[in-house]
C-alpha cells in the first residue's frame, strides 16, 4: 500500500477533534431564521439549528469517504484528505457548540488534555494586532498612493529600457540587412531571429506602455477623488470622536472618578482616625496613608480599563496597557527610591513628621509628612511651601531644641547690616527686604542674609565707646572720676531718652594708656530705641566731653616725647 492510501485510511479512522485540540475559540451558532424566540425556546430552536448543520456535515462527510476509490491517483487522494479534514474540523466545532448550548457551560474546563505552552511573542502579538490593525487603515490611502506612484515609476523606467533595447535590435537587423553578401554569417537566418526577438520587445513596449497608462490613470482618479487636509483631518477626528474618543473620554472620566471617590472616603477616615488619636498621626494613620496611594491608582488603572474592554475597544486597551508596560520597565530604576519614599511615609525614615531640617539653606519645620510635604517657618511671610515626597529623601532632620528661632529677625526689627542700621521690612523664604536710615532700600537673599550674621537690635543692645583723661587726675582715677562720670553720661541718656530706653550704664577704668587715663562707658539700651543707634553712639562720646568740662577734666591729646642722647 502506497504512503497516500495509509495517510487515508488513518484520517478515515480517526475520531472527531474536540475544539480545544484544534483552537476553536467561541461557540458558533448558525443562524436560526428570522424566528423571534427567548428564554427556553431559544434554546431548542439553536439546538434543532445545530442538529440539521450536523447531519448536513455528516452526509458530506460520508459522500467524502465515498470518493476514495482505487482509480485515484496521489494528488487527488490529497485532496480528499485535506477535504475530509476541513469536514471533521466543521463537525467537531458542531458538537462542541451543541453540547455548549446544551448544558449551558463551557466544556473546555472538562478537556484534560496536554496543557499549552505560554507563548509570550504570540500574546503580545495578539495585544498588538488591534493596534497595528487600526494603524494599517489610518494609513491606507497614503499608502496606497505611494504603492500606485512606485508602480508609475517602475513602468515609465522599464518602459525607457524596452524602448532602448528594441532600437537596438532594430538598428542590428537594418545592419544585417544592408550587409554585402561576402560577410561571414547567414544574413536571412540572422534576420530572422533579431526579427523574432525585436517583435518579443515590441510586445513587452506596449504591455509597459498599458501598465503605465492603467497606472497613471489610477492615481489620477485617486488624487481627483482625494480630500483636503483639512477635510480629512476633520474627518479623521470625527471618527475617532464618534467612537475611540468617546470611550477614551469615558475612560479618563472613570480613572478621575475612582480618584475622588476614594480621595473622599480617605478623608473621612482619617478625620476620624484624628479625632481618636488626638493631633499626632500615629503609625496606623501613616499605614492608611501609604494603602490609599497605592490601592487609589491601580483602583483608578482598573476602572478606566475596564472601560475599554467593557466597550471592546481593543485598540485602545492595547494602547493603555503597552504604556502601562512601558511605564513599569522604564521606572525599574526607581524601585530603591519608591521604598525609601514608603519608609519617610511611615515616618521611618531620616525625615520625621514634626523635626527641623534645613531645606534650600533655611531651616523648616516638618508639618505634614505625606505624598506632598508641607514645610512651615512661622517667622517667614508665606512661610508655607509643599514639596514632593522624593526631594525628602537626601535629607536629614532632627528635633527642635527648645525656644530655638526659625530665623534670626521678624519683620519690624532694626538691624546692624554690616556697617549699616537697616529695618526688616518684610521677609519672606526667597528675600530680606530691608530700610536704611535716609528712605534707601535693598533686596537681599534670605540664604545671604543669614549667612551674613547681621546684628538684631529690636531685642536690646549695646553702645561701647572708651574715653581718656589727663594723667593729672591720677589720683582719683579708679575712685572718683568713674563714679562723677557715670553720673552725668545716666542724667543726659535719661534726659535724651524715653522712660525704659536704658536698662544699664557701667563706667570702669580700662587702663592707663600711654598718654591718657582710659575708661569703658558701657550703655545696654532696650529694643525699642534701636533706630537712634548712631545718635546714641555720639550721645555718648557728648556726654563724655560735657562730664570733663564741668568737672575740670583735662583731655588729652596724643604727644610724642624725644629723648635727646647726652652730649659726649
Amino acid at each position: 500500500m502506497s504512503p497516500t492510501s495509509w495517510l487515508c485510511a488513518l484520517l478515515l479512522a480517526l475520531p472527531l477533534q474536540s475544539p480545544a485540540e484544534d483552537g476553536a475559540q467561541a461557540p458558533v451558532v448558525p443562524d436560526a431564521g428570522e424566528l423571534v424566540v427567548t428564554g427556553a425556546e431559544r434554546s431548542l430552536v439553536t439546538l434543532d439549528a445545530l442538529r440539521d448543520s450536523r447531519e448536513s456535515k455528516l452526509a458530506e462527510l460520508n459522500a467524502l469517504r465515498a470518493g476514495f476509490t482505487p482509480d485515484l491517483d496521489s494528488e487527488q487522494r490529497l485532496e480528499l484528505v485535506e477535504q475530509v479534514r476541513a469536514v471533521q474540523q466543521e463537525l467537531s466545532r458542531i458538537d462542541y457548540d451543541f453540547q455548549s448550548v446544551a448544558t449551558g457551560i463551557d466544556v473546555r474546563a472538562f478537556d484534560l488534555g496536554t496543557e499549552q505552552e505560554f507563548d509570550l511573542m504570540g500574546e503580545v502579538e495578539n495585544l498588538v494586532k488591534p493596534i497595528v490593525s487600526e494603524l494599517r487603515e489610518a494609513t491606507a490611502e497614503p499608502r496606497e498612493m505611494e504603492r500606485l506612484r512606485s508602480e508609475l515609476k517602475d513602468a515609465e523606467e522599464h518602459l525607457e529600457l524596452a524602448r532602448e533595447a528594441r532600437t537596438h535590435l532594430e538598428g542590428l537587423i537594418e545592419d544585417a540587412r544592408t550587409a554585402p553578401a561576402s560577410a561571414e554569417f547567414e544574413r536571412d537566418a540572422l534576420v530572422s531571429a533579431l526579427s523574432t526577438a525585436a517583435q518579443g520587445w515590441n510586445e513587452r513596449v506596449k504591455e509597459l506602455e498599458n501598465q503605465r497608462t492603467v497606472a497613471q490613470f489610477q492615481l489620477d482618479q485617486r488624487l481627483a477623488q482625494r480630500k483636503s487636509v483639512l477635510d480629512s483631518t476633520r474627518g479623521v477626528l470625527a471618527d475617532f470622536f464618534r467612537a475611540r474618543g468617546l470611550h477614551l473620554l469615558l475612560s479618563v472620566a472613570v480613572f478621575f472618578a475612582v480618584l475622588l471617590l476614594l480621595r473622599g472616603l480617605y478623608r473621612l477616615v482619617m478625620r476620624a482616625l484624628r479625632r481618636r488619636g488626638g493631633g499626632e498621626r500615629k503609625f496606623y494613620a501613616r499605614l492608611v496613608d501609604v494603602l490609599y496611594f497605592g490601592l487609589s491608582g491601580l483602583a483608578a488603572l482598573g476602572g478606566a480599563l475596564i472601560v475599554l474592554y467593557s466597550a471592546g475597544d481593543w485598540a485602545m486597551l492595547g494602547v493603555a496597557i503597552l504604556a502601562l508596560l512601558g511605564l513599569a520597565w522604564a521606572s525599574k530604576a526607581a524601585i530603591p527610591l519608591f521604598f525609601e519614599q514608603i519608609r519617610l511615609l511611615l515616618n521611618l525614615g531620616a525625615v520625621k513628621e514634626g523635626e527641623r531640617l534645613i531645606y534650600d539653606g533655611l531651616p523648616w519645620r516638618v508639618a505634614r509628612l505625606s505624598m506632598g510635604v508641607l514645610l512651615v517657618n512661622p517667622e517667614l511671610s508665606g512661610g508655607r511651601r509643599r514639596v514632593p515626597l522624593r526631594d525628602m529623601t537626601s535629607l536629614r532632620s532632627r528635633p527642635s531644641a527648645k525656644d530655638e528661632p526659625w530665623f534670626p529677625t521678624q519683620s519690624g526689627d532694626w538691624v546692624l547690616y554690616g556697617e549699616r542700621l537697616a529695618k526688616v521690612v518684610d521677609q519672606t523664604p526667597e528675600h530680606v527686604r530691608l530700610e536704611f536710615l535716609g528712605g534707601s532700600g535693598a533686596s537681599v537673599p534670605s540664604t545671604d542674609f543669614l549667612g551674613a550674621g547681621a546684628e538684631r537690635l529690636s531685642g536690646g543692645f549695646r553702645v561701647k565707646h572708651r574715653f581718656g583723661i589727663d594723667y593729672a587726675h591720677q589720683a582719683t582715677c579708679t575712685t572718683e572720676v568713674p563714679t562723677r562720670l557715670r553720673a552725668h553720661v545716666f542724667d543726659g541718656l535719661r534726659a535724651l531718652l524715653p522712660d525704659g530706653g536704658l536698662r544699664h550704664l557701667k563706667v570702669e577704668f580700662l587702663e592707663a594708656g600711654a598718654s591718657s587715663l582710659d575708661y569703658a562707658l558701657l550703655a545696654d539700651f532696650e529694643g525699642q530705641v534701636a533706630p537712634r543707634y548712631n545718635e546714641l553712639e555720639r550721645a555718648l562720646q557728648r556726654l563724655a566731653v560735657d562730664a570733663c568740662n564741668a568737672e575740670g577734666w583735662g583731655i588729652p591729646f596724643s604727644q610724642v616725647t624725644v629723648h635727646m642722647a647726652a652730649a659726649d
